[in-house]
């Protein structure tokens, strides 16, 4: 399965700076406000499904059957496709779900004879990508059916966000440019997307879904024809409304 190369960092970057982030001088740059995990999940059952939530109430995890723990005679039950548990993520006007890739993986080792597969799923606002990574697992059994087994999450449900950026790509890299005293080199690599944001206001957790530009720049001295192995020295997250550098990492 094809990964985007600015999608994969992206994923890993957003896991880095969701907790905390740094920058290059003595300033903090802080996304979250708040000591207390971002997330506060419980678990629920639905069919004998196993079903993580947030403390919103939003799906983020659902598991159809355990290779190790369960009965094969559980899988059986389990749902064939992601348009069976589908309404388990209502999302409103303007979200859609898009299959975005599938392959096939190793097969466990206590099931040789069930073929395993992935299905991967992006979440669209307005035609912007959403930040998240949701995955759907699902055997091919010895008799042909497709049954699922696991399915990781979350959508964000966005209502009412401006999908149009204020700020140009190249406006994003002077942000960067401005902040680290150099000059802007247009071939930083820069992805607008949709990010779900939390913050502490009088003491309760709040979520922000912002538009934003993450920005990587810039690159470490090396071949300029050979950009991968010219990894970027700075990611920066900026709000594409505003302009506000709210985020970045070495």
């Amino acid at each position: 399965m094809r990964k985007d190369y600015l999608s994969v960092i992206g994923a890993a970057l957003m896991l880095a700076i969701g907790i905390s982030s740094c920058s290059s001088n003595d300033e903090d740059i802080s996304v979250i406000d708040t000591e207390e995990p971002p997330y506060i999940e419980h678990t629920d059952t639905i069919n004998g499904w196993a079903i993580t939530r947030d403390d919103l109430g939003r799906v983020t995890y659902l598991n159809f059957f355990l290779p190790v723990y369960d009965p094969v005679e559980k899988l059986y039950n389990s749902p064939s496709s992601f348009d069976e548990v589908k309404h388990l993520f209502p999302l409103s006007e303007g979200n859609e779900i898009r299959l975005s890739g599938e392959g096939e993986d190793t097969p466990f080792e206590g099931l040789p004879e069930f073929k395993q597969y992935h299905e991967d799923y992006t979440q669209y606002y307005k035609g912007v990508r959403v930040q998240s990574w949701t995955r759907f697992n699902y055997f091919i059994t010895p008799e042909g059916k497709r049954m699922s087994y696991a399915f990781i999450g979350p959508f964000i449900d966005i209502k009412d966000l401006e999908a149009t950026p204020h700020l140009s790509e190249q406006d994003a890299r002077q942000v960067l440019a401005d902040y680290l005293k150099v000059d802007r080199d247009d071939s930083w690599l820069c992805e607008l997307f949709i990010r779900e944001f939390s913050s502490k206001e009088n003491g309760t957790i709040v979520r922000t879904p912002r538009l934003v530009y993450l920005v990587y720049g810039p690159y470490a001295p090396g071949d300029p024809n050979i950009r991968y192995i010219r990894a970027p020295q700075y990611m920066a997250l900026i709000d594409a409304h505003t302009g506000e550098l709210i985020s970045i990492s070495t």
